[in-house]
């Protein structure tokens, strides 16, 4: 008992740095959780971009090829550029 009486104020201080910590941590996790999520978010939204320009493109070329227009394989080459240009960026 005589320890403890001792050391009362020790076991104290070791008990609130544990009360603060357990208050800090999960903010830190949180808001490095909600920074991520952010830059996920953009990522997607670039990505979603991205595919955009691709199709575009790839209507483009589509587009000013005359012999597929003439052929009416407009949308198969079309797809088939879309599917270059993205296999060309991975």
């Amino acid at each position: 008992m005589e320890i403890l009486n001792n050391y009362s104020g020790l076991i104290s201080l070791i008990a609130a740095i544990g009360a603060i910590g357990a208050v800090i941590v999960p903010i830190v996790i949180f808001r490095k959780q909600r920074k991520y999520d952010e830059e996920a978010e953009q990522r997607r939204k670039q990505e979603i971009r991205q595919d955009a320009h691709d199709r575009l493109e790839a209507k483009r070329i589509a587009n000013e090829s005359p012999f597929a227009r003439l052929a009416g394989v407009a949308d198969e080459v079309e797809e088939k550029t879309y599917l270059e240009i993205r296999a060309k960026r991975r």
